[in-house]
């Protein structure tokens, strides 16, 4: 058996060696801590992401109190996912929710105090309400029917930013846009002559090329009678003599309104002898979508589009669209939070696992 050599260590050789295992456990403390930042990197990103995820499209909306007492914006308010916002509407809107109704004509600031709202929406400065909202000092947004589409892109986009919707109102509109321009490039009927009704008790009013209808019919070619009639208030909205209308022979009548006593146009003094009376092409537009110049005015152009071309009502297809594409998103929309969580998941997972093959 061969001899055993026993080395004394020296005190130097001792400090060398201790020297040495110092520095590999310092490498390895390091590799440790490298890897911890690595995890705790991940691990905020995944935390940040889930928390997004958390907090969906709700934020901080859920404690907002909005009085609409326009048709036209509550409905736009609908569209965007914001009905749950509503303490109040006017009369004529349609909700399913427990919602106070309002006679907009006569309500007046005093009364909104106790719903406690801190947006009121008007279309109309009726019964001085803006002046009561401003010596009460509530928040209020004054937005008046529209004369155009860009007036109504515009007043979307600007209720979106007013309950936190933009993203949602700038799709909207994006969406509207598309529709129109489609709509209008479709139609191809010619040689139609329109009379447009709005009024007829308190006298015949019609629209021109001021109003948003008649935007309408001057965007699809179809020729308004009534189009360069002066309107003295500038309104868009002149009053028709029944002279006019007889001498100009409509052969499309598109009635607006529900003040009439009977749908018999032909008892009307010389209404028998216009050739839209004669074939029996009038049509009884729904007041609501008459009126309104929110989501809803791509239908509207819709239905002047069709009744132009076939004589029937489509019925409302474009609201019903979009309010579907905004408040129930696709399926990949909905989860692409999850796609990126998965993902960070992973690059955690293989970036631990190289890591601890560097420090073996």
């Amino acid at each position: 058996c061969p001899a055993t050599v026993i080395r004394k260590i020296s005190q130097v050789d001792f400090l060398v060696l201790l020297k040495q295992q110092s520095s590999r456990e310092g490498m390895e403390y390091q590799s440790f801590l490298l890897v911890r930042r690595e995890i705790m990197k991940y691990k905020i990103l995944i935390l940040t992401t889930l928390m997004t995820m958390c907090s969906g499209s709700e934020g901080s909306n859920t404690e907002q109190r909005v009085v609409s007492l326009s048709t036209t914006h509550t409905e736009v308010i609908q569209v965007l996912g914001g009905e749950n916002l509503l303490v109040g509407v006017d009369s004529f809107s349609q909700t399913e929710l427990p919602i106070e109704k309002i006679d907009a004509f006569t309500v007046t600031a005093e009364d909104l105090v106790k719903l406690n709202p801190d947006l009121v929406v008007i279309a109309f400065d009726f019964n001085g309400i803006v002046e009561g909202l401003e010596s009460l000092e509530m928040n209020y947004a004054l937005l008046p029917p529209s004369r155009n589409f860009e007036d109504v892109y515009s007043q979307i986009e600007e209720i979106g930013k007013l309950i936190d919707k933009e993203d949602e109102s700038l799709e909207l509109v994006s969406s509207m846009k598309n529709d129109v321009e489609e709509i209008v490039e479709s139609f191809s009927e010619e040689n139609i002559r329109v009379f447009h009704e709005i009024g007829f008790t308190y006298g015949i009013y019609t629209i021109n090329e001021n109003s948003f209808i008649g935007e309408i019919y001057n965007l699809l070619g179809i020729e308004n009678v009534a189009n360069l009639k002066e309107d003295p208030f500038g309104s868009g909205y002149p009053e028709f003599s029944e002279e006019e209308i007889v001498n100009s022979n409509p052969n499309l009548i598109v009635v607006g309104h529900s003040d009439y006593l009977n749908k018999d146009l032909s008892t009307r003094v010389g209404w028998e002898q216009i050739a839209a009376v004669q074939t029996e092409n009038v049509f009884f537009l729904d007041e609501n979508l008459a009126n309104n110049w929110g989501a809803s005015t791509v239908d509207l152009l819709n239905t002047l589009s069709e009744i132009g071309q076939s004589q029937e009502d489509p019925g409302l297809i474009y609201i019903n669209k979009y309010s579907e594409e905004i408040q129930n998103p696709p399926v990949f929309e909905n989860n692409i939070l999850y796609l990126v969580l998965f993902i960070l998941i992973g690059l955690f997972l293989y970036s631990r696992r190289n890591q601890q093959k560097e420090t073996v």
